[in-house]
């Protein structure tokens, strides 16, 4: 078993994890403009034909990542197609999409706290990616205890690139957002991202 094999069932068995629903955000967070670089980027992403996850990915899921990383640069590290082997003996192990870290300026993979995962349009509050999403929070847990970093809690999103779904795992509950957010709402998905780094570490931004 890896992290894409995981049903939600298998996380209530294997580890005592419970799935609920709730709103993880509220109106107090502030939202945060776009740069000039990531508006033209996602504007030239619209006159791309857009067919494929790894096109999604690099023209617009990937730029508006890097926006965070740029502007916390001496806070977090942005990881892509890292592997996280937390314990393979418990199926936590595989390729993740993207991760946040707070592990600035580091070449290898310490102290996750976000996990971004890739899913396909129109699928993003399906059991799958959520249970993939969910199954990366964990083996984050583990990974961070079994490097005596302590991180509570942890965030994951599945994402269409067009729409982001938020999780957070906080005990033995994996709590999904109640609401989606679209990249044509940009502020407001920059502003959650940005707070997600906030609650773990001082940030650059105010």
């Amino acid at each position: 078993m890896a992290y894409r094999s995981f049903k939600l069932s298998d996380l209530k068995e294997k580890f005592g994890i419970h799935q609920t629903t709730a709103s993880l955000f509220d109106s107090a967070v502030p939202l945060l403009p776009p740069s000039d670089l990531l508006v033209q980027l996602l504007k030239l992403a619209r006159t791309s034909p857009l067919t494929t996850e790894k096109a999604i990915s690099e023209a617009v899921i990937y730029p508006i990542l890097r926006e965070i990383k740029v502007l916390n640069k001496d806070v977090i590290e942005l990881f892509s197609g890292e592997i996280l082997d937390a314990d393979r003996s418990q199926g936590l192990n595989g390729e993740c999409d993207f991760i946040f870290a707070k592990a600035p300026g580091s070449k290898e993979l310490t102290a996750p706290i976000l996990q971004v995962f890739e899913a396909k349009q129109g699928e993003i509050d399906k059991p799958k990616p959520i249970a993939q999403v969910s199954a990366q929070l964990i083996g984050s847990r583990v990974f961070n205890q079994k490097h005596n970093q302590i991180i509570e809690p942890l965030y994951g999103v599945c994402t269409s690139g067009s729409e982001w779904l938020f999780l957070k795992l906080e005990g033995n509950t994996i709590i999904v957002d109640d609401t989606s957010y679209f990249i044509n709402e940009l502020p407001k998905l920059l502003g959650i991202l940005q707070h997600i780094i906030n609650l773990n570490s001082t940030s650059v931004l105010p």
